[in-house]
């Protein structure tokens, strides 16, 4: 029974709360059409009276705190730039200079590798290419492996042409002997003696290839030890949080040298 009542009681209190509304809204003057957003004042058998609100938001103007400059000190700068020319000049001098000792000695490591390999591969080439050049001999003497004269006696050919090209480029008519088939018979061996003076010569070119390749790692370890001590150097000045770091990895990709730069975070 007492939740019927209540329901009638609410029931009856919107009904009247409906009609008194209406009531308001017909006592407003002729042609007058409130606003939707128009709240109307309803006391009892007085005028309803329109009331309109204004919300007001003071502000003060002016910097905040995150809009002001502050300098901060840090101690035991180090120069960027200055990291940078030196490890581009010397590779792992700049790591040293900011303080990253590790990765100084990996650049260092390979500097000492590269220059070793480059040096070796460079006199070895050397002295194999003038090892094949005394194995084949002065091709004026009748006695060398290969001849002009024994050329000439076996294909009754005029040999000025090959004479100009060994006094112009003696290397140009090594190469020429050791690939034309044409030219066998100035060699005292035949195909053997051309078959070995030509391996001599393969095997120089590997090792000379391999030392101009030694010389394009020096110059890409000096690039990327450059980058890597500006990174350190930038990481000691002002570290970008206890997890967040700067990785820079270089490589080669189909023969071309390739630079990589990240930033990683650790978990």
């Amino acid at each position: 029974m007492n939740l019927r009542l209540r329901l009638l009681s609410a029931c009856a209190t919107a009904i009247a709360a409906v009609v008194a509304t209406a009531s308001a809204r017909a006592a407003l003057p002729a042609g007058f059409e409130p606003s939707r957003l128009t709240l109307l004042r309803i006391e009892g058998h007085e005028k309803p009276e329109l009331i309109l609100a204004q919300r007001v938001i003071d502000r003060e103007w002016g910097p905040s705190e995150d809009s002001v400059y502050v300098e901060k000190e840090v101690t035991n700068w180090r120069s960027e730039p200055g990291a940078m020319l030196m490890s581009a000049v010397l590779p792992g001098a700049g790591q040293v200079y900011a303080n990253a000792p590790r990765r100084a000695l990996l650049f260092a490591l390979a500097e000492a590798v590269g220059w070793t390999a480059r040096i070796f591969l460079r006199r070895s080439g050397d002295q194999v290419r003038e090892d094949a050049a005394a194995y084949a001999g002065s091709p004026a003497d009748s006695v060398s492996a290969w001849s002009f004269a024994r050329w000439v006696s076996e294909t009754d050919m005029d040999p000025a042409q090959l004479q100009s090209l060994y006094a112009a480029d003696p290397e140009a008519f090594y190469d020429l002997i050791a690939t034309d088939p044409r030219l066998i018979a100035g060699w005292d061996e035949g195909e053997a003696g051309r078959a070995r003076f030509e391996d001599l010569r393969a095997t120089s070119d590997r090792r000379l290839h391999g030392a101009r390749f030694s010389e394009s790692v020096l110059w890409v370890n000096h690039v990327l030890a450059a980058v890597d001590a500006l990174r350190a150097a930038r990481s000691h000045n002002l570290e970008l949080s206890p997890s967040l770091g700067l990785d820079v990895r270089g490589g080669w990709n189909r023969g071309r040298p390739e630079l990589v730069a990240a930033i990683v975070r650790r978990f």
